[in-house]
């Protein structure tokens, strides 16, 4: 691989980076009254959510977005949700024990 393969690549690699939003817990302990109703107040609920890491958080909704998870009520819970809200609830469920 040639220097300016190498440096395409790194540039792409910190474009992409830049674009990745980090979450912020506090709004999204404000947005999780609709996934508390089956997840419970601690996101200990069946399935729990708490812990779960912020990016298998973030596959898992987008996921659900897309259609390449099927459920239901997953998918009406996060049909209208932008990447921000997503990150958000990541990280607030990310930060709990």
């Amino acid at each position: 691989m040639n220097w300016k393969t190498v440096l395409v690549l790194t540039s792409g690699c910190l474009l992409m980076s830049l674009n990745t939003q980090a979450g912020d817990a506090a709004a999204g302990k404000a947005k999780s009254e609709n996934c508390a109703q089956c997840h419970g107040d601690t996101g200990k609920d069946d399935p729990p959510i708490a812990g779960k890491a912020e990016a298998d958080f973030i596959k898992a909704m987008k996921e659900y977005q897309t259609g390449a998870r099927n459920h239901k009520k997953m998918a009406k819970a996060v049909k209208d949700l932008n990447e921000a809200d997503i990150a958000d609830l990541a990280a607030y469920y990310a930060g709990m024990k």
